[in-house]
């Protein structure tokens, strides 16, 4: 199979997946659309590591549907701050292309999360007018969020991973079981040692 086969082929079996799990275009707009905000960004973990399209997936729809998608995000953001210069026409679309390029890396329901964030006051405000690059600057900072999230639920992980392994050991059973009722208060190395030392 040739490259340009291989990548149609490929695109091909995205678009297939992204309209089983999210239906055409119309149902995505009216799932993820920014009043759906409420909903969705109740649990932030689920927004971050929940099986949701990044704005590159979204190509599956058509090339520029990931600022199409972005446009109602961004006018929401804008209509709620109130300001006397809301973000439209050219300043809008250029806004939405500017996210969808450089943060295409970025879930759906992160990008939903970052707005809702940014409406609760999370990330500074607009003075007099709404400015594309405040909004920009402070999804630079909404990036070091999700990165601490990340190192936290990847640390979670191992840490999960660890205690089950540690589970096969017989020895750490036993400590365990000790702790949990309340017979045994020093550390594992320690509980190690005495266990070592009857065990000779």
């Amino acid at each position: 199979m040739q490259p340009k086969q291989q990548e149609s082929s490929l695109a091909y079996s995205k678009r297939t997946q992204m309209l089983a799990k999210f239906g055409d275009r119309n149902n995505f707009l009216i799932r993820f659309n920014p009043n759906m905000q409420r909903d969705i960004c109740v649990d932030a973990k689920q927004c971050f590591f929940g099986d949701y399209p990044t704005l590159r997936e979204l190509k599956a729809y058509g090339e520029r549907f990931a600022s199409a998608w972005l446009v109602p995000q961004l006018y929401n953001l804008s209509e709620f701050c109130g300001c006397k210069d809301k973000l439209t026409g050219t300043s809008l679309e250029e806004c939405a292309f500017t996210i969808a390029t450089e943060f295409s890396y970025l879930k759906v329901t992160e990008l939903m999360l970052f707005f809702h964030k940014f409406k609760s006051g999370s990330y500074g405000k607009f003075y007099g007018s709404v400015d594309p690059l405040v909004i920009t600057t402070a999804l630079r900072t909404f990036l070091q969020e999700r990165n601490y999230a990340y190192i936290r639920h990847d640390s979670g992980q191992k840490v999960q991973e660890a205690e089950e392994y540690m589970m096969k050991d017989p020895r750490y059973r036993d400590f365990k079981e000790r702790r949990i009722n309340g017979t045994y208060t020093k550390t594992y190395a320690e509980f190690l040692k005495e266990y070592d030392t009857i065990c000779k």
